[in-house]
C-alpha cells in the first residue's frame, strides 16, 4: 500500500473539499494515520470516501475522534468491517455534527448500531442514511422509523425485513 500521505496528495480534490481513498486496504492503522495527518489540518474537507478499506471499529473510532473531520457533510464507509461499536463512536462524536450523508452499506452493523444512530444527539442533520447489507433487523429498523431524526431522514436505505423470513406469529402479538 502507498503511504497515507501520498494517497492524500493524490486523491484530495483541488479545492481540498473531497478526499476519495477507495479500495486501498488502509485498515485501522492507515485510517488512524489519515485521521492524524498534518495535511488535513488546514483542509476544508466536506466529503470523505473510504469504501473497501478493511476498516473496523478501531478505524471508525479514529475517524470519530479526529477534529480534522469536523466539517464533513458526507462520510462514506461502505463495504468495510465496522460493527456497532464503531457506529456508536460516530453517532456520539461531536466532530460528526455536520454530517448530512452517512454511508455504512455492507458492514457488520446490527440493531444496536442502528439504535445508536436513531438516538444520536449528534447526527441531527443526517438526511441520507445507507444501512443496507448489514445485520440490522426489526428492532433497529423500528428505532430508525421512530427516531426523533425521522422527519429529516429523506433517504433511509435498509434491507427489507421480509428478506429475512421473519413472520409474526400469534405469540409475537402478545
Amino acid at each position: 500500500m502507498a503511504s497515507v500521505e501520498y494517497l492524500i496528495k493524490q486523491f484530495i480534490s483541488n479545492d481540498k473539499r473531497v478526499l476519495d481513498i477507495s479500495n486501498y486496504n488502509l485498515g485501522d492503522e492507515g485510517t488512524a494515520e489519515l485521521a492524524r495527518s498534518p495535511q488535513l489540518k488546514k483542509s476544508k474537507l466536506r466529503w470523505l470516501r473510504l469504501p473497501n478499506n478493511n476498516i473496523s471499529d478501531e478505524g471508525a473510532k479514529e475517524i470519530a475522534k479526529s477534529e480534522y473531520f469536523k466539517n464533513l457533510t458526507e462520510l462514506e464507509l461502505n463495504n468495510n468491517v465496522i460493527s456497532d461499536e464503531g457506529v456508536k463512536a460516530i453517532a456520539n462524536s461531536p466532530h460528526m455534527a455536520k454530517l448530512k450523508k452517512l454511508g455504512l452499506y455492507g458492514n457488520l452493523v446490527e440493531d444496536e448500531g442502528a439504535i445508536a444512530i436513531a438516538e444520536s444527539p449528534v447526527l441531527l442533520k443526517v438526511t441520507h442514511l445507507y444501512l443496507s447489507s448489514n445485520r440490522v433487523r426489526r428492532e433497529g429498523i423500528e428505532a430508525l422509523k421512530k427516531a426523533k431524526c425521522r422527519t429529516r431522514l429523506c433517504h433511509l436505505h435498509v434491507d427489507d425485513i421480509s428478506d429475512f423470513g421473519y413472520e409474526e406469529t400469534e405469540d409475537d402479538e402478545d
